[in-house]
């Protein structure tokens, strides 16, 4: 039973860029839902959430897509919002910017902890990395 616990958290802890994308935005959605058409506090605890579990499953390599991803979220889903209303593009634009900044602290705390669950996550390996490469030959001899 344990071999098997640590496969299925070996698995979820490798997702896909793309998947825990998916993750974080099902987590921003169900944010504005419940907040309602205007970003609110509900809305940055799901945002903050669903950035420090994107970034907590995601491969190391997808970091980089993760990690900024909050503001693009935001953004789409509150000009989503605004343009289910049938706006122009004028209308849409002027209507929705000043929720767009309304979520920005939301959106910064968002990204400074998926950058902490990143530092976490990576620690110490990726100057092991580097300086293995940099190993001079005769070391050892």
């Amino acid at each position: 039973m344990r071999r098997w616990g640590r496969a299925v958290v070996d698995r979820i802890s490798h997702l896909p860029s793309l998947a825990a994308l998916a993750v974080a935005g099902v987590f921003a959605g169900i944010g504005t839902w419940v907040d309602g058409e205007q970003p609110g506090w509900l809305f940055g605890v799901f945002l903050v959430v669903g950035a420090v579990v994107a970034a907590a499953v995601v491969r190391p390599v997808g970091l980089w897509t993760v990690v900024p991803a909050p503001p693009v979220l935001c953004a789409a889903l509150v000009v989503g919002g605004a343009a289910l209303g049938g706006k122009s593009l004028r209308e849409l634009v002027i209507s929705s910017a000043p929720l767009v900044v309304r979520a920005f602290p939301s959106m910064a705390v968002a990204v400074a902890a998926g950058v902490v669950v990143a530092v976490v996550r990576v620690g110490g390996t990726w100057w092991q990395s580097r300086s293995s490469s940099t190993r001079r030959a005769d070391v050892g001899d």
